[in-house]
């Protein structure tokens, strides 16, 4: 009887229960202790056991150290050493991640300062054997000089990750160098760059971007020394001078930039951390995308900060909105809560650390708000390789069909921090994305100061009334919630909090008397306890 009372009053409304809470703690949950200028940083799944790992590059311009992982022990947890470490020792930059020769285990490429030692490459590449990354590169690129930045992207739409390479060196004496492309060629990136970009600039960063929707990705480098820059892709390959550039800030001192449409127009916006130890403003910056493409030239939004040094999109409250995450040297990780359109001028939280940031990522590191997301494009339009998913960043992907046919690993090549996708065959009609997401997201950053390490903050998000644990309140607990009320949840979610949720009287168990609560929770006129 009781759960007839429920469906009937469940189907007066649905809303989400509103929760002013915590989204994270002040201080990082887990510190590891090994001493490293780290610099590059992502979450991915290397062993493929369907938990998160931590992989990080180290180096810097102030020492030559490893490429390093961390692996998830299986329980939403590190060790506070790696797990494993390359052999070479090198300046690593910034890092990137993608299966590169298409037997479906993550490789990952590390920018290199290679002048520091006279003969280093631009890039290197580790590719992954069934699990364990090779202790030394299986390939570098064949341009000596310094890099700080790399971006896989799949620049002729093959569904095959292609490499960008950001160059440069802007301190004094400053050398400059062109930026390149190598091409993935049948899984192997090329011996030497398949684009060159005929203009000469310091750049430090760099993320692909469909800047005008066209279907192909377009080239956004952050500069340091001058403005940054978009190359457009012209049907598969980028002009080589670019025809956008910022115009408010006559010398940046960019180090990040990052892309994703937090104004809800459908378009990608684009953000750079512009540092202020050179000649840059000290500021993050917003420019918004626009109707007949690329971006404004000048910021839409700005926040001063002084030594800028990375910025990422995420939606950490799980509201549906990308927010804006920053981080600087020697001061605060600051959260921007999403607002609808884009951001208020103060942030929403910021870290009681002050590290020098270098990375920051977001995963379900520990999987408890994981949910499965099917996503179907039809008609697709024809010649069409190029889809962004309704969110970013995603976990991993299920399953990707073409029209009924399940696609293989070295037919498609994906973004898990932008939530982009290229199919590299021709779709007559239906692509159907089968993948997962989550609603509590957490953080890990990666730390230039050797003396405290990398950190990770667990999302501290709690949903009364979640049932199933998939980070929302809806038709889907009401199962759950009766199984609670059974005594059969522990065999159906066995490593699920529901029983905490929906324990609204806080008695210590789930019964009768919780029941009115939940039916208010999902009818939207319950009170969050």
């Amino acid at each position: 009887m009781s759960t007839r009372l429920t469906l009937a009053a469940v189907a007066l409304c649905l809303a989400p229960c509103a929760l002013a809470q915590v989204i994270y703690d002040t201080v990082p949950d887990w510190v590891s202790t090994d001493s490293a200028y780290a610099t590059g940083g992502a979450l991915v799944d290397i062993n493929r056991d369907g938990w998160l790992d931590f992989v990080v590059s180290s180096g810097n311009d102030m020492n030559q150290e490893h490429l390093a992982a961390y692996y998830n022990r299986g329980d939403g947890t590190f060790l506070t050493l790696p797990d494993w470490e390359s052999s070479d020792w090198v300046y690593n930059g910034h890092l990137d991640v993608a299966d590169v020769n298409g037997d479906g285990w993550p490789d990952v490429a590390v920018a290199t300062l290679g002048e520091f030692n006279s003969t280093g490459p631009i890039a290197r590449l580790y590719l992954n054997n069934a699990g364990t990354l090779s202790w030394e590169p299986d390939w570098a690129a064949d341009v000596i000089g310094n890099a700080f930045g790399v971006a896989f992207g799949d620049m002729n739409n093959d569904g095959r990750p292609d490499l960008a390479v950001a160059t440069g060196w802007a301190y004094s004496p400053q050398h400059y160098y062109h930026n390149y492309v190598y091409l993935n060629v049948g899984g192997t990136l090329a011996a030497t760059p398949n684009w060159t970009s005929d203009d000469l600039n310091h750049y430090q960063g760099a993320v692909w971007v469909d800047a005008d929707n066209d279907g192909w990705l377009d080239l956004a480098y952050a500069a340091s020394g001058g403005p940054s820059r978009v190359y457009r892709n012209l049907g598969g390959m980028l002009e080589t001078t670019s025809s956008w550039h910022t115009t408010d800030v006559a010398t940046q001192d960019a180090i990040m930039v990052a892309a994703g449409d937090v104004t809800g127009d459908g378009r990608r916006d684009l953000f750079i951390a512009d540092n202020n130890q050179l000649s840059g403003s000290g500021r993050f910056r917003q420019y918004n995308g626009l109707p007949a493409g690329m971006f404004s030239t000048t910021a839409n939004w700005t926040y001063n900060e002084g030594y800028c040094s990375a910025v990422a999109l995420a939606d950490v409250n799980a509201d549906g909105q990308l927010d804006l995450v920053t981080g600087a040297w020697w001061d605060y990780l600051r959260i921007f809560l999403n607002t609808g359109t884009g951001f208020a001028a103060a942030h929403s939280w910021r870290s009681n650390p002050t590290p020098v940031t270098e990375k920051i990522v977001f995963g379900d590191i520990d999987k408890n708000g994981l949910r499965t997301v099917r996503q179907s494009y039809n008609p697709v339009p024809p010649g069409r390789h190029l889809f962004y998913l309704p969110q970013q960043p995603i976990q991993d992907f299920v399953s990707i069909v073409a029209d009924g046919q399940p696609l293989l690993p070295d037919q498609y090549t994906f973004s898990r921090e932008f939530g982009w996708l290229t199919v590299g065959v021709v779709i007559a009609s239906e692509l159907l994305v089968e993948y997962t997401v989550s609603t509590k997201l957490d953080m890990a950053v990666t730390t230039w100061d050797s003396d405290i390490g990398n950190y990770v903050f667990y999302s501290r998000l709690f949903f009364p009334g979640d049932a199933n644990c998939d980070g929302r309140v809806d038709f889907d607990d009401i199962n759950p919630f009766v199984s609670l009320l059974a005594g059969s949840y522990s065999q159906e979610f066995p490593d699920c909090d529901g029983p905490l949720s929906c324990d609204f009287d806080h008695n210590g168990t789930v019964d009768f008397d919780d029941i009115n609560p939940f039916v208010a929770i999902l009818a939207g006129g319950g009170a969050c306890p």
